[in-house]
């Protein structure tokens, strides 16, 4: 199957900010059941290592993707790295949750666009479960962005246009309606707010069920990832792709980590 360039609803600009939160917040309640990620903790410490750099600055954290405990995961005896989340659209309630509950983690209040990171932001840049979201001449400047500002780069998707990962997309919707709104314990006026978005007017599991079906559907394979990449290495840069799957019940995890040459 090609890769198809479509949109997502949550990354529209005119969809409710508050709904946004939401999707983005429930999408890592659930992406953190299983704690999928973990499977591909040795490529992301390798990279930071080998980019020599003592912070992470990840793109697109949306509600803080799988950081609130990969940071933890991430260590290492007394090796511990810092690690700054930013996102085009902040999610101000995930930036609160994150800041008071970890000194490890620090979430940016101004808005960062993945493909314009300002000059002076240091750091081996990660992208969890986003960076489909953008076109090949997008995504190829955003790995260019970080070879010109020799700085590392770790790419990583669980969405794949595999049938496995497709046939499980029901089961999202399912989820969010069934588990997520009593996972996360929330004051009562706000709770029963949320359940309205998901019980009696149902946007959230929806927009969750289309956006992930598009996900898939325009996630990179590893193959697409090395044509991203062409001509890249040429500037002293190395480049580490693949697919990383653990297990029978795990879903495959697509990974491409970027650092400078030694």
């Amino acid at each position: 199957m090609r890769r198809v360039q479509l949109i997502e609803i949550h990354d529209q600009p005119w969809f409710p900010s508050f709904l946004r939160d939401q999707v983005t917040d429930d999408l890592q309640t659930l992406l953190n059941i299983g704690k999928p990620y973990a499977d591909i903790v040795p490529q992301l410490r390798e990279g930071i290592e080998h980019a020599g750099a003592d912070r992470v600055l990840d793109l697109c954290s949306g509600a803080g993707g799988p950081w609130p405990w990969l940071a933890d995961a991430l260590g290492r005896n007394d090796w511990r790295v810092r690690v700054e989340l930013s996102d085009k659209y902040p999610n101000a309630e995930a930036r609160r949750r994150v800041q008071g509950n970890s000194t490890n983690l620090h979430y940016r209040d101004e808005a960062v666009d993945a493909t314009r990171v300002p000059r002076g932001m240091a750091g081996f840049r990660t992208l969890f479960a986003s960076f489909h979201h953008f076109p090949p001449g997008q995504a190829r400047e955003i790995l260019g962005d970080a070879v010109a500002n020799r700085q590392g780069i770790g790419v990583f998707e669980i969405p794949g246009r595999r049938p496995l990962t497709l046939l499980l997309l029901p089961l999202v919707p399912i989820a969010d309606i069934v588990l997520v709104p009593f996972l996360r314990p929330r004051p009562l006026a706000r709770a029963a707010w949320r359940l309205v978005w998901r019980w009696l007017i149902p946007i959230i599991p929806l927009v969750l069920f289309f956006d992930g079906i598009v996900s898939c559907l325009r996630a990179y394979s590893p193959g697409e990832l090395r044509e991203l990449t062409s001509g890249l290495a040429e500037s002293g840069y190395q480049w580490e792709i693949g697919c990383v799957k653990r297990g029978f019940l795990r879903l495959p995890i697509t990974f491409l980590v970027g650092y400078p040459s030694a």
